[in-house]
């Protein structure tokens, strides 16, 4: 609705005009009282009245057909927004599904990175294992292996230092693990909220 006055029509002047000129020519039969006359005002009165309520008859239709159209053009309006709206919750659920996923790759490689630390950790462990144990034979014949003693003991440390190295590197992914894990829901409670 674009304009909520109504402004006057030529139609409801007309019937008016008519009505208050049959009120006066009724007034005049009145007031000559003469048959011919109260006929003529009565008859004149009747058909103005007729023809002032055909008139308002056919503004009420306009202003109805008025009506209905404002109220057509309102729902087109309501309905062309509705899928506006519709659209943009589409590609916002598409957005946030691909980011989703793409989230979702991250934490895979970030656990593949977290196995293969962890397979690395065991080697390590296994080698340490295996260091350890050829250290404590050649400790068992250090009269004889001295030198072979002291080779073991710098495989032992290197042995040792790949562990540190290992753990370290394992600690590292996990915590950068935890690290996105964190800003990954702090970011959805975020989108969401």
């Amino acid at each position: 609705m674009s304009n909520r006055r109504i402004p006057r029509s030529r139609r409801a002047i007309g019937a008016v005009v008519l009505l208050l000129s049959a009120v006066l020519v009724a007034l005049v039969g009145i007031i000559v009282s003469t048959v011919p006359v109260l006929i003529v005002s009565t008859l004149y009165a009747v058909v103005a009245g007729g023809v002032a309520a055909r008139l308002l008859t056919d503004e009420v239709a306009q202003l109805r057909r008025d009506w209905a159209a404002d109220r057509a053009q309102l729902a087109d309006s309501n309905r062309n927004a509705s899928v506006a709206r519709s659209r943009e919750h589409i590609a916002f659920a598409d957005e946030m599904g691909q980011r989703v996923r793409v989230r979702d790759e991250q934490i895979a490689s970030l656990r593949d990175a977290m196995v293969t630390a962890e397979i690395e950790l065991a080697q390590a462990r296994e080698r340490v294992s295996a260091e350890r144990a050829r250290s404590a034979a050649l400790e068992s014949d250090a009269n004889s292996a001295q030198s072979d003693l002291e080779s073991a003991r710098i495989d032992l440390r290197r042995a040792s230092d790949a562990l540190a190295a290992s753990e370290s590197a394992e600690l590292q992914v996990r915590a950068e693990l935890l690290a996105w894990q964190e800003a990954a829901s702090e970011e959805s409670r975020r989108k969401f909220a």
